[in-house]
C-alpha cells in the first residue's frame, strides 16, 4: 500500500538568467540533493527506506533541464562501461573537487541504462544515502517494499522523477523499450573501485525473475500538491 508522505519543499535556486553555468548548476543542485537527504535522515525508519517524488517547475522561466545541460556541457564527464558488472550500463562520475568546491564529501555519478537491460541484479550501498533525479527516458525502479514477505515492488519511473532513499536499500533499475538517463547524488561519495560502494545479496536476485506483468496496474499517485 502506497503511503503519501510530506516533505517540504526545497527549491533550486534561481540564477540570474535562464541558462545556470556549469558551477551554478553544480552548487545548486548539490545544495538541494544534500538538503533532502538531511530531511530523510531525521525521519524515522517509518516514514520510508526509499520515497518517490517529482520536479516541478512554478512558473515560466525555470528550467531543471537547464541545469543538467549546464553539467554536461561544462564539464567533461566520461562515461564508463561495463558499470557494475553489466555491458549495458555506463557510469560517470562528477565530484564537487572537479569545479574547484573543496571540503564536501559527496558528489554526482551520471548512469545511462540502455534499452532492454535487465542484467543489473538487486544491490545495496551500504554506506551512503542516495537521491536520484530521472533526467531523461522511462525503466523501472526495483526496490525491497520492507513487508512482512519483503517482497519486490516495481516502480515505473520517467524523465523528471526524482527518488530517494537510505543505505542498505535493496534496489536496482530496468528498462525496456528506452533507454534511462539517470543523475545520481551519493552522500557521501564513495570510489566505485571501493569494495565498500556496492554489495550483492547472498541470494542474488534479478529483476526480470520478480515482475510479473498481470500484477501490473494504472493509478494516481496517492500524493496530490494542492494549488488552490
Amino acid at each position: 500500500m502506497t503511503q503519501a508522505i510530506e516533505i517540504p519543499s526545497i527549491p533550486l535556486e534561481r540564477t540570474e538568467n535562464s541558462q545556470p553555468t556549469g558551477i551554478e548548476a553544480l552548487t545548486t543542485l548539490l545544495g538541494q540533493a544534500a538538503a533532502y537527504i538531511e530531511n530523510l535522515r531525521d525521519r524515522s525508519p517509518e516514514d520510508g527506506n526509499a520515497l518517490l517524488g517529482r520536479v516541478r517547475g512554478t512558473g515560466p522561466g525555470v528550467s531543471f533541464g537547464a541545469y543538467v545541460e549546464a553539467l554536461k556541457r561544462e564539464f567533461a564527464v566520461e562515461m564508463i562501461s561495463p558499470f557494475e558488472g553489466s555491458d549495458s550500463v555506463a557510469g560517470g562520475v562528477l565530484l564537487p573537487q572537479d569545479a574547484g568546491l573543496a571540503g564536501r564529501d559527496d558528489g554526482f555519478l551520471f548512469l545511462r541504462f540502455d534499452a532492454s537491460c535487465r542484467d543489473l541484479p538487486m544491490h545495496t550501498h551500504d554506506h551512503s544515502e542516495r537521491l536520484i533525479y530521472v533526467v531523461e527516458g522511462r525503466g523501472f525502479f526495483h526496490v525491497q517494499d520492507g513487508g512482512p514477505e519483503d517482497s519486490i515492488r516495481h516502480v515505473p519511473v520517467r524523465s523528471r522523477d526524482v527518488l530517494m532513499f537510505r543505505h542498505g536499500t535493496l534496489h536496482t533499475f530496468s528498462t525496456q523499450t528506452e533507454q534511462l538517463h539517470l543523475l545520481s547524488y551519493h552522500a557521501p561519495f564513495i570510489a566505485l573501485d571501493d569494495p565498500r560502494q556496492y554489495s550483492l545479496p547472498d541470494n542474488v536476485v534479478y529483476p526480470a525473475e520478480t515482475a510479473c506483468e498481470k500484477d501490473s496496474r494504472v493509478s494516481c499517485d496517492a500524493a496530490w500538491m494542492r494549488l488552490a
